[in-house]
């Protein structure tokens, strides 16, 4: 369908999910950009993601869309001949939209422990081949293999000590085809290995720097020809299969949580810091140590970055209990990063042992600042197409992502301290699932990309697998979270 047609659909829809902009939100304190330069920008996600995730149609009972493939049904195209049917889909009989709504309609609601651990689990990661890997503070990798006859059922294959970690494995990453692992930690070096099996082999990159060291958070280039960290020093250190010096450049203010690859494009990556600014960077002019451009808008550190899969949109977690997308298109002003800047830099808060401030908890941003709060809360040209709340982020690095293609890319699912993963949909600005099973801080989260599942790993020691469960009991959770 024409996008005159989508934009048509989108208001007139109420049914399944009420995305009216007056209504976005408006239950979680979520919100959209009221900036007129990005008005437009937030109108093509909203519509390209319910083009993608079949919500258009998600009103047409499952029989229907069966009996439509059964007949060969394709949707009709306008264009300045006439209407002509679609072309046939390549990736089967069921076009991608229809898949993400059937798929959408099923999302998880119940819990199975995969394994319980006396010690933090940090993060999480799934492997081609169905596999799975976690890491946690008792300097462990362990690797679990799902169950041929029992696909529900993960089994522990591999339990590899990964020396020289300090405090706890921070993060983890793989390359393209699973075939490398990397892991950091609080050490003055990040550690790779090369195959994981049973004679598990770690290799090494050092940095002889400061005492007290950490990578935060490190990344493969979509070609694996690099890797590339973020350290606890404001440097991103940039290791090369092909240069075997090591470059580094200072790019933030304090620590640099996060980096993001691009999926589209090897030379361009993302980098989050403490002082609240997401920057764009193209490895191809780095000895310029300017960034493409920079994102602002958060009023505290940034603890998380990923990736929309049509690579034109990113999204942060932060400090300040909020997760932002953002459009790659349109970068923040230098008036608005000055503004980030100086609330970062006037923040007293410590997220890792103190309360979140009131200020931070407060629904939307406000025209007229109250007399109790700090000139800090509001960010003046916040470059943000959408804010989502309702989660908590405290203690650690606690991580948001986009949901799987199959699903369309409709939802953010993140983690929380109070031990919940919450999954909001980019269509209305709510959760739509708030699921409830560790006793402590989820800090990472992954989404199957083929199955309907979602593994979530948290400080009290759990990795929890979450599935969809039709039986009666759950069957009603279902039925209401759809009307």
């Amino acid at each position: 369908m024409g996008a005159n047609n989508t934009s048509k659909n989108i208001e007139s829809k109420s049914s399944k999910a009420d995305i009216h902009e007056n209504h976005w939100g408006s239950y979680t304190g979520s919100f959209l950009s009221k900036n007129p330069r990005l008005a437009n920008n937030v109108n093509k996600l909203r519509m390209l993601t319910a083009s993608m995730s079949g919500c258009i149609s998600s009103d047409i009972p499952i029989q229907i869309i069966l009996k439509n493939r059964e007949v060969g049904h394709r949707p009709c195209i306008r264009t300045s001949k006439g209407y002509f049917d679609a072309p046939e889909n390549p990736s089967g009989p069921f076009l991608p939209c229809d898949r993400a709504s059937i798929v959408n309609r099923y999302l998880p609601n119940r819990k199975t422990i995969i394994e319980k651990i006396e010690s933090k689990t940090f993060c999480c990661l799934y492997l081609p081949g169905r596999k799975l890997v976690t890491a946690s503070q008792d300097d462990k990798l362990r690797l679990y293999i799902r169950d041929e006859n029992l696909m529900h059922k993960y089994k522990l294959v591999n339990n590899s000590s990964v020396p020289d970690v300090g405090w706890s494995i921070i993060d983890l990453a793989t390359n393209s085809d699973g075939t490398q692992i990397a892991c950091s930690a609080w050490s003055e070096s990040s550690k790779f290995s090369s195959r994981f099996s049973q004679s598990t082999i770690f290799k090494y990159f050092y940095f002889n720097g400061i005492f007290r060291f950490a990578y935060f958070s490190l990344r493969y280039t979509m070609d694996d020809l690099r890797l590339i960290a973020g350290g606890s020093d404001g440097y991103i250190y940039i290791f090369s299969h092909v240069h075997p010096q090591l470059q580094l450049f200072q790019a933030h203010e304090g620590d640099v949580n996060a980096i993001h690859c691009m999926s589209q494009d090897p030379n361009i990556f993302c980098s989050g810091g403490d002082d609240g600014l997401c920057k764009v960077w193209d490895i191809r002019i780095l000895p310029s140590k300017a960034p493409v451009g920079v994102f602002a808008g958060h009023r505290h550190g940034i603890t998380y970055i990923d990736g929309h899969g049509n690579g034109k949109y990113i999204l942060t977690n932060s400090k300040d209990q909020t997760v932002k997308i953002w459009d790659l298109r349109k970068f923040s002003s230098s008036y608005a990063e000055k503004q980030t800047l100086r609330a970062t830099q006037r923040q007293t808060w410590d997220y890792r042992y103190q309360d979140v401030p009131r200020f931070f908890n407060l629904a939307k941003p406000m025209k007229i600042i109250p007399f109790f709060l700090p000139p800090i809360y509001c960010i003046k040209g916040d470059g943000s197409l959408m804010t989502f709340r309702g989660h908590s982020v405290r203690h650690t690095l606690i991580r948001a992502k986009f949901s799987p293609e199959r699903t369309g890319f409709r939802y953010v699912y993140c983690g929380s301290t109070e031990g919940t993963l919450y999954i909001f949909d980019i269509l209305t600005g709510e959760y739509v699932r708030m699921l409830s099973g560790h006793k402590s801080v989820v800090r990472d989260c992954c989404w199957h990309p083929e199955e309907n599942e979602i593994v979530t790993v948290a400080w009290d020691g759990c990795t929890m697998r979450w599935y969809c469960d039709m039986s009666p009991e759950y069957a009603l959770e279902l039925e209401r979270d759809s009307d």
